[in-house]
């Protein structure tokens, strides 16, 4: 789906707004797929500024995928929003200050709400902040309970890491 901006023919000041329906491809983070519904659509808007146009995509999607931590199904909401500046003219602009997403007036708005939602994504996914993960050395989910492993022994070459003081808990 693409806008065109020129077909839009807004004078300076005006404003065109419309929600498109938005169908996104899946998103790999971590070598996982995390499918992506956005069941209100995505909300476009273009301001007509001087000297070009201001585009604003925003919307609220859910993801679905796995826990990074614990590797259960984890359902993330994530409200994205982004703008672009659109210039009527090409003079005085480099190439890369001009937006990968709007080419010759003409916005690529799938694009441009997949950058924004990437952007708008936390740096891990998991089902709840509490969420404990998996034991490193058993692979049992410790959100149902502590493993059998107990307390992992400390490698005695290692063991003078405990002595350093890091200054933890002091405040400055």
């Amino acid at each position: 789906m693409v806008l065109s901006l020129a077909d839009l023919a807004l004078r300076g000041g005006e404003r065109y707004e419309r929600t498109y329906p938005l169908d996104l491809e899946p998103i790999t983070l971590g070598g996982e797929a995390y499918r992506v519904l956005v069941p209100e659509g995505v909300s476009v808007s273009v301001d007509r500024v001087t000297g070009g146009y201001l585009v604003t995509v925003a919307f609220d999607a859910k993801m679905y995928g796995p826990c990074a931590r614990c590797l259960e199904e984890a359902v993330l909401r994530v409200h994205a929003e982004q703008q672009e500046f659109a210039p009527t003219a090409k003079g005085g602009w480099e190439e890369t200050e001009l937006s990968e997403f709007i080419k010759d007036l003409v916005v690529d708005v799938p694009g441009l709400a997949r950058e924004a939602l990437i952007l708008a994504l936390p740096a891990q996914v998991v089902c709840a902040d509490s969420c404990l993960g998996l034991c490193p050395r058993c692979g049992k989910d410790l959100n149902q309970g502590p493993c059998a492993c107990g307390d992992e022994k400390l490698d005695g070459r290692w063991s003078r890491l405990k002595e350093l003081d890091l200054g933890e808990g002091e405040t400055p």
